[in-house]
């Protein structure tokens, strides 16, 4: 749950004071502030919150707060039609924005696929296709999930093979009722929230034929951009106008996937496609076996 509350708090100093007292007593919690907000806004995330102990606590320390229980953050709600426009204005404005050749994750996982004689899979996420290529192109039969009309324009435009893709949001699964041997998911979990990553791995493991693998790529704590944007919610940072991701470590991997057949995990470094010079982002690669 989030809770929004209106303050008084002016200073940055005042700020990070409040928000590592607030955290002893809500350790698990993902508190930020918004001072260019005119409420001077504190945002709170946990499973639970007693919004009179968080006002207590701030007003304990010299600071005035209520809660405001009407507010939506809508940064931290990242609905279907939130994520729609982010990416159809991405793609719009960026079209192949990473390039065609295939992420490194791919083609690990289109190695390890081939090891496991699997012949379809399913990308939700599949974006302009780049991904999608280095299994096409080794026999493998690909099915897609993608939220951009645009992106998928893209993909269409830019294939030497006929592509199904069905034009949705991966909130929304599943868009058929076919069990696949793979399942392969690049870049997109870690963008949505909670409920819905929560959500989308069930409706991947269901998706899933008995004996088969989904591999999922998601971003590390321990990658440079941690920590860049405004912090919506705990390890959630905001990106672009209107996009969040969430970075993963060790911990929150295994209570994401322990349920639904984790077998490995393997940190792994993909170039900065958008500078050379730049440091490589870190990922792991999460594999599960139902």
């Amino acid at each position: 749950m989030i809770e929004i509350f209106k303050t008084d708090i002016q200073e940055e100093m005042q700020a990070v004071f409040v928000r590592e007292t607030l955290q002893k007593s809500f350790p698990m919690a993902g508190i930020c502030f918004d001072l260019d907000d005119q409420d001077r806004i504190l945002r709170i995330e946990d499973e639970t919150i007693d919004p009179s102990k968080v006002v207590s606590i701030v007003n304990s320390v010299g600071s005035s707060c209520r809660l405001i229980p009407d507010k939506i953050c809508q940064s931290s709600s990242n609905s279907a039609d939130d994520i729609q426009k982010f990416w159809e204005e991405s793609f719009e404005k960026n079209h192949a924005m990473w390039g065609f050749e295939p992420s490194i994750s791919a083609i690990l996982v289109k190695d390890f696929f081939l090891e496991q004689n699997i012949g379809n899979i399913l990308i939700p996420g599949i974006g302009y296709g780049r991904n999608a290529t280095v299994f096409i192109n080794s026999g493998i039969s690909v099915t897609g999930i993608e939220i951009s009309k645009t992106a998928i324009d893209i993909a269409n435009a830019n294939s030497t093979h006929p592509l199904k893709i069905f034009h949705g949001s991966v909130t929304d699964m599943p868009f058929d009722n076919h069990l696949y041997q793979g399942i392969f998911c690049y870049g997109l979990l870690y963008l949505l929230n909670e409920t819905q990553r929560r959500k989308m791995v069930n409706d991947c493991y269901k998706q899933l034929m008995p004996g088969g693998w989904m591999v999922f790529t998601l971003i590390s704590k321990s990658s440079p951009n941690y920590g860049k944007g405004k912090e919506l919610a705990k390890d959630t940072f905001e990106i672009g106008n209107g996009g969040q991701l969430f970075f993963y470590d060790l911990s929150t991997v295994h209570e994401q996937f322990e349920q639904f057949g984790l077998a490995e995990v393997v940190e792994i470094e993909e170039p900065n496609s958008h500078a050379i010079d730049k440091p490589s982002f870190k990922f792991f690669l999460v594999k599960c076996k139902k």
